[in-house]
């Protein structure tokens, strides 16, 4: 028996108001969700439809016959590899643009995030788009130019973007594009080959070179940055290093190349010698890569030094002005 919470009266639990008072009284039990959800799933279990290959009761919903293991649901299958394929596609674009961005920091995370982008591409073809035939009703054989263009089809994949004006969309999204997409270039085009000459010989070990355009926006001008050099380097392994970069780019077209050191420009010379310095190399033309290229760059910021008496004092007196002169290099000034 329930007591009336303003009289105190008892009534009976089916009660709608109090008989001494009037209070209405709501009895309702709190009304649950999960009980309608649970509720409709009882109700779509428990209705049964016959199999189109057997005949025999199956549930409505039923994705295989329960008695011939057919399948009555096609598009199960069509939906289940559709969200799969969507959801790889997208994992697959999200690795190659980190990929793209990380090369700027490691090229080894950068390749291997590049790496799984391309894996999971592959695994995206791989996934059947059509469930298995039936051994009752066999589906026509396909051509392998049918095969080819269902396999190639790609899935829409909806990317979430969040709820900003139009206008912020391109100010924000087109630099930042743009950004990825010039850092990319910076990392690909120069920074690569330079890491293949030092890693191709041993006499680069320790040295730390940056290859990049301009402001890492200006193509025509490429900046060659010495970031440090290791205590067992000697001048002519610095200079190799660059003739070897030189040699690697002999096929491109600059306006002007620029000598640095930690990020202070110190020579520059201009397209067509830079070019010049890589087929002569190739050439293995050593006196002219040797003693002619160091009188063809110009001295960037500072008033020029006197010429030198010889070839082999312009050399020396080339490196020394780059980076000899800096406490860092100082085991190198020596050998100069």
């Amino acid at each position: 028996m329930m007591r009336c919470p303003e009289c105190h009266t008892p009534y009976e639990a089916n009660a709608a108001a109090c008989s001494n008072c009037g209070l209405l009284l709501l009895n309702l039990a709190p009304h649950r969700r999960s009980e309608d959800l649970s509720t409709k799933k009882r109700r779509a279990a428990d209705q049964m439809t016959p199999c189109k290959f057997c005949g025999s009761e199956i549930p409505l919903k039923a994705i295989r016959c329960r008695q011939c293991s057919e399948i009555v649901n096609d598009e199960f299958y069509r939906e289940r590899a559709q969200r799969l394929r969507s959801r790889i596609i997208y994992a697959a674009w999200v690795a190659y643009v980190f990929g793209l961005g990380a090369l700027l920091l490691s090229s080894a995370v950068g390749k291997v995030s590049i790496a799984a982008g391309l894996l999971l591409s592959i695994l995206y073809y791989a996934i059947p788009v059509e469930p298995p035939s039936s051994k009752r009703s066999p589906r026509a054989r396909l051509t392998l130019w049918q095969r080819i263009k269902q396999q190639v089809k790609l899935e829409r994949v909806s990317i979430p973007i969040p709820n900003f004006p139009k206008r912020k969309i391109v100010f924000i999204g087109t630099p930042l594009i743009a950004a990825i997409i010039g850092y990319s270039a910076n990392a690909v085009l120069l920074q690569q080959p330079v890491n293949d000459v030092l890693k191709q010989n041993a006499a680069f070990n320790g040295m730390d070179v940056s290859a990049h355009y301009q402001y890492y926006v200006v193509p025509g001008v490429v900046v060659y940055d010495l970031r440090s050099i290791g205590a067992r380097q000697t001048p002519i392994d610095v200079h190799t290093a660059f003739l070897e970069f030189a040699k690697k780019l002999r096929d491109k077209r600059y306006t002007r190349v620029e000598l640095s050191y930690r990020g202070t420009t110190k020579f520059s010379i201009d397209g067509a010698s830079f070019h010049k310095i890589g087929e002569e190399y190739t050439k293995r033309n050593f006196d002219y890569v040797l003693y002619t290229v160091p009188r063809l760059f110009h001295r960037e910021g500072s008033p020029a030094a006197p010429p030198a008496s010889s070839d082999r004092d312009a050399l020396l007196q080339f490196h020394r002005q780059w980076y000899g002169n800096d406490q860092l290099t100082r085991s190198v000034a020596n050998g100069l």
